[in-house]
Protein backbone atom coordinates (compact mmCIF):
# COMPACT_ATOMS: atom_id res chain seq x y z
CA UNK A 1 0.00 0.00 0.00
CA UNK A 2 1.07 3.39 -0.16
CA UNK A 3 -0.20 7.06 -1.73
CA UNK A 4 -1.02 7.74 -5.05
CA UNK A 5 2.30 7.29 -7.57
CA UNK A 6 4.17 4.82 -4.80
CA UNK A 7 4.29 2.12 -7.81
CA UNK A 8 1.69 0.17 -5.91
CA UNK A 9 0.32 -1.85 -8.61
CA UNK A 10 3.76 -2.53 -10.44
CA UNK A 11 4.61 -3.60 -7.27
CA UNK A 12 1.51 -5.72 -6.52
CA UNK A 13 2.08 -7.95 -9.44
CA UNK A 14 5.33 -8.89 -9.08
CA UNK A 15 4.72 -9.77 -6.17
CA UNK A 16 1.43 -11.86 -7.40
CA UNK A 17 3.86 -13.22 -10.16
CA UNK A 18 6.60 -14.57 -7.49
CA UNK A 19 3.42 -16.16 -4.42
CA UNK A 20 1.11 -17.38 -7.42
CA UNK A 21 -1.47 -15.11 -6.13
CA UNK A 22 -4.41 -12.83 -7.34
CA UNK A 23 -3.89 -9.06 -7.62
CA UNK A 24 -6.36 -7.39 -5.72
CA UNK A 25 -6.74 -4.00 -7.14
CA UNK A 26 -8.58 -1.40 -4.77
CA UNK A 27 -9.45 0.44 -7.49
CA UNK A 28 -11.07 -1.78 -9.99
CA UNK A 29 -13.41 -2.28 -7.03
CA UNK A 30 -13.58 1.66 -6.04
CA UNK A 31 -14.59 3.05 -9.48
CA UNK A 32 -17.20 3.19 -11.94
CA UNK A 33 -17.88 4.77 -15.32
CA UNK A 34 -16.28 7.92 -15.73
CA UNK A 35 -13.83 8.20 -12.53
CA UNK A 36 -17.02 7.97 -10.51
CA UNK A 37 -16.72 6.42 -7.28
CA UNK A 38 -18.45 3.36 -5.80
CA UNK A 39 -19.97 3.88 -2.08
CA UNK A 40 -17.47 2.76 0.51
CA UNK A 41 -19.56 -0.03 1.78
CA UNK A 42 -19.82 -1.68 -1.03
CA UNK A 43 -16.28 -1.56 -1.75
CA UNK A 44 -15.31 -3.30 1.69
CA UNK A 45 -17.87 -5.53 0.68
CA UNK A 46 -15.85 -6.57 -1.89
CA UNK A 47 -12.86 -6.43 -0.70
CA UNK A 48 -13.59 -8.56 2.52
CA UNK A 49 -15.79 -10.96 -0.40
CA UNK A 50 -11.62 -11.35 -2.04
CA UNK A 51 -9.29 -11.42 0.80
CA UNK A 52 -11.64 -14.98 1.67
CA UNK A 53 -8.93 -16.26 -0.88
CA UNK A 54 -6.13 -18.60 0.27
CA UNK A 55 -3.56 -16.27 -1.23
CA UNK A 56 -3.98 -12.72 -2.29
CA UNK A 57 -2.08 -9.26 -2.50
CA UNK A 58 -4.35 -6.41 -2.08
CA UNK A 59 -2.82 -3.14 -3.47
CA UNK A 60 -4.13 0.36 -2.60
CA UNK A 61 -4.05 3.02 0.07
CA UNK A 62 -4.71 3.64 3.40
CA UNK A 63 -8.23 2.66 2.73
CA UNK A 64 -7.43 -0.59 2.28
CA UNK A 65 -6.24 -0.81 6.04
CA UNK A 66 -9.43 -2.25 7.55
CA UNK A 67 -9.71 -4.59 10.33
CA UNK A 68 -10.71 -7.89 8.26
CA UNK A 69 -7.75 -7.55 5.98
CA UNK A 70 -4.97 -6.82 8.89
CA UNK A 71 -7.10 -10.26 10.50
CA UNK A 72 -6.08 -12.19 7.32
CA UNK A 73 -2.92 -10.44 5.96
CA UNK A 74 0.67 -11.72 6.75
CA UNK A 75 2.09 -9.16 5.56
CA UNK A 76 2.21 -5.12 5.13
CA UNK A 77 4.28 -3.96 2.17
CA UNK A 78 4.41 0.24 2.59
CA UNK A 79 5.87 1.47 -0.44
CA UNK A 80 6.76 5.52 1.24
CA UNK A 81 7.98 7.20 -1.88
CA UNK A 82 8.74 10.47 -2.25
CA UNK A 83 6.80 12.93 -3.08
CA UNK A 84 8.49 14.57 -6.19
CA UNK A 85 8.98 10.66 -7.27
CA UNK A 86 5.25 10.21 -7.09
CA UNK A 87 4.27 13.37 -9.11
CA UNK A 88 6.58 12.46 -11.74
CA UNK A 89 4.84 9.06 -11.89
CA UNK A 90 1.61 10.43 -12.19
CA UNK A 91 2.21 12.72 -14.88
CA UNK A 92 4.06 10.44 -16.97
CA UNK A 93 1.46 7.34 -16.42
CA UNK A 94 -1.26 10.12 -17.62
CA UNK A 95 0.95 10.73 -20.92
CA UNK A 96 1.87 7.49 -21.54
CA UNK A 97 -1.83 5.92 -20.99
CA UNK A 98 -3.89 8.93 -22.58
CA UNK A 99 -6.95 8.59 -23.75
CA UNK A 100 -6.73 4.44 -22.62
CA UNK A 101 -7.98 2.82 -20.03
CA UNK A 102 -5.33 1.33 -17.94
CA UNK A 103 -5.43 -2.21 -16.74
CA UNK A 104 -5.98 -2.09 -13.25
CA UNK A 105 -9.48 0.28 -13.93
CA UNK A 106 -12.92 -0.40 -15.28
CA UNK A 107 -13.95 0.32 -18.69
CA UNK A 108 -14.74 3.74 -19.17
CA UNK A 109 -11.75 5.70 -17.22
CA UNK A 110 -9.71 7.30 -19.55
CA UNK A 111 -6.74 8.29 -18.57
CA UNK A 112 -6.17 11.81 -19.98
CA UNK A 113 -3.92 14.22 -19.66
CA UNK A 114 -5.89 17.69 -18.61
CA UNK A 115 -6.96 19.53 -15.32
CA UNK A 116 -8.49 16.56 -13.52
CA UNK A 117 -4.87 14.71 -13.83
CA UNK A 118 -2.58 17.48 -12.62
CA UNK A 119 -5.22 18.43 -10.01
CA UNK A 120 -4.73 14.81 -8.84
CA UNK A 121 -0.39 14.98 -9.52
CA UNK A 122 -0.79 17.97 -7.57
CA UNK A 123 -2.07 16.73 -4.31
CA UNK A 124 0.41 13.85 -4.65
CA UNK A 125 3.11 16.22 -4.21
CA UNK A 126 1.39 18.15 -1.74
CA UNK A 127 -0.61 15.69 0.70
CA UNK A 128 2.28 13.11 1.59
CA UNK A 129 1.82 14.26 4.85
CA UNK A 130 -1.73 13.49 4.59
CA UNK A 131 -1.54 10.08 3.20
CA UNK A 132 1.52 8.92 5.40
CA UNK A 133 -0.45 10.09 8.66
CA UNK A 134 -3.41 7.72 7.36
CA UNK A 135 -1.15 5.10 6.73
CA UNK A 136 0.39 5.50 10.22
CA UNK A 137 -2.97 5.45 12.16
CA UNK A 138 -4.27 2.53 10.34
CA UNK A 139 -1.06 0.62 11.15
CA UNK A 140 -1.32 1.54 14.92
CA UNK A 141 -1.74 -1.53 16.82
CA UNK A 142 -1.21 -3.99 13.84
CA UNK A 143 1.10 -6.89 14.91
CA UNK A 144 1.70 -8.49 11.80
CA UNK A 145 5.19 -7.51 10.21
CA UNK A 146 5.38 -4.01 8.41
CA UNK A 147 7.93 -3.45 5.77
CA UNK A 148 8.23 -0.17 5.03
CA UNK A 149 10.45 0.56 1.77
CA UNK A 150 10.86 4.30 0.99
CA UNK A 151 13.45 4.38 -2.51
CA UNK A 152 13.26 2.73 -6.18
CA UNK A 153 16.07 0.93 -4.90
CA UNK A 154 14.83 -0.67 -1.85
CA UNK A 155 11.45 -2.32 -3.47
CA UNK A 156 13.55 -3.47 -6.62
CA UNK A 157 15.86 -5.27 -3.49
CA UNK A 158 13.41 -6.28 -1.63
CA UNK A 159 11.58 -7.91 -4.42
CA UNK A 160 14.64 -9.24 -5.84
CA UNK A 161 15.50 -10.77 -2.07
CA UNK A 162 12.56 -12.26 -2.43
CA UNK A 163 11.63 -14.89 -5.36
CA UNK A 164 8.87 -16.73 -3.68
CA UNK A 165 6.85 -14.13 -2.54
Amino acid sequence: MGANGAGKTWFARRLSDRMGASVICKDALALKTGWVQRARADVRADIVDRISAERWVLEGGPSVLIPEVLARAGLVIWLDISAGLRFWRIIRRSLRYAGRVRSEHPPGNRDWPGLRQWRFAWGALTGGDRFRGAIEAGLDGVVIPVVRLRTRVEVVDWLNAHPGG
